[in-house]
Order: C-alpha cells, then sequence, then structure tokens
C-alpha cells in the first residue's frame, strides 16, 4: 500500500517538474498559456491515474466484504445489547419487587426471570424466597400481577430462608 503511494507522489512530482520546466523554457504570449494549459492538464491525469487504474471488480469484492463483516458486527452489537438490556431489566425487576416487599414489611428474596416478547426483553417469572404467610403472599401476588402484568401461575413462592 506504502509502494503504491510511494509511486503516486513520485508520478505527481515528476509531473510537476516537466510542466514547470517546460513553462520556464516556453516564449512569453500564446504559447506559454497554451503549455500552462498542458502542463495542467498532465499535472491533473498524474493526479487521477490510481483512479482510472481501479480494478473495478477488486472494489466491488471489497465493497462486498466490508458489507458481511458490517453486517456480523451489527448483529453482533444487537445481540449483545439485548443480552444487557435483559440483565438490566432482570435486575431492576428484582429490586422494584424486593422494595415492594418490604414495604408491605415482607422479609424475602426474589428471583425475576426474563424473557422475550418480540424483540424486546420483558419479566416472564417470578419466583419468590421466603417465608409468607398466606395473606402476604396474596398481597404479593396481587402487587406484581398490577405492577408487572405476571399472571399469578407464572408467580412461584418457596418457603425457605432469607439469606
Amino acid at each position: 500500500m506504502l509502494d503504491i503511494i510511494r509511486q503516486w507522489l513520485l508520478g505527481i512530482t515528476c509531473a510537476a517538474l516537466v510542466a514547470a520546466l517546460a513553462e520556464s523554457l516556453t516564449p512569453p504570449g500564446a504559447v506559454r498559456k497554451v503549455g500552462r494549459l498542458t502542463g495542467g492538464l498532465v499535472l491533473l491525469i498524474a493526479m487521477l491515474h490510481p483512479l482510472m487504474a481501479l480494478d473495478q471488480d477488486a472494489l466491488t469484492r471489497a465493497l462486498t466484504e466490508y458489507r458481511l463483516e458490517l453486517s456480523t458486527y451489527s448483529d453482533e452489537l444487537e445481540e449483545e445489547n439485548r443480552s444487557l438490556m435483559k440483565g438490566i431489566i432482570e435486575e431492576r425487576s428484582n429490586a422494584y419487587i424486593q422494595d415492594k416487599a418490604e414495604e408491605m414489611g415482607i422479609q424475602c428474596q426474589i428471583s425475576v426471570e426474563v424473557g422475550e416478547e418480540g424483540d424486546w426483553p420483558v419479566p416472564e417469572s417470578v419466583t419468590v424466597f421466603g417465608s409468607l404467610s398466606e395473606e402476604q403472599q396474596a398481597e404479593l401476588t396481587q402487587a406484581i400481577e398490577v405492577d408487572f402484568a405476571i399472571p399469578a401461575e407464572r408467580q412461584s413462592y418457596q418457603s425457605g430462608g432469607t439469606s
């Protein structure tokens, strides 16, 4: 790559030197104006030569490969974003339900499972660990159902310590 750039710059430099030499050797008047025009055109051709020498098939192949890599990278980022979003929703849902339970005077641990609804992660089920009375369980079930739209069938209660 550097060799190509070096050759290109060398070509421009040579064209500029030839144009300057031709201009200095031509007599003043109309001939000098034609010489300047010709020198400018030679310099322009030297500058645009790499574009004329481009291999269109190689350029098309390179662009196609770039698009494929970009698409793959985009898919990977989307998957990572979905995973991070799932973790954030799980963490915040756990904290919210835990706070709600503490407001009700319930000592327990919460575990929220997050699933996907379409392209969006949503809380899918809740497991509550702790010793709850029937009344506390009914009250917490109602709060989870109202706040998260998780029906009672997808809420489970397991008795045990609240670590």
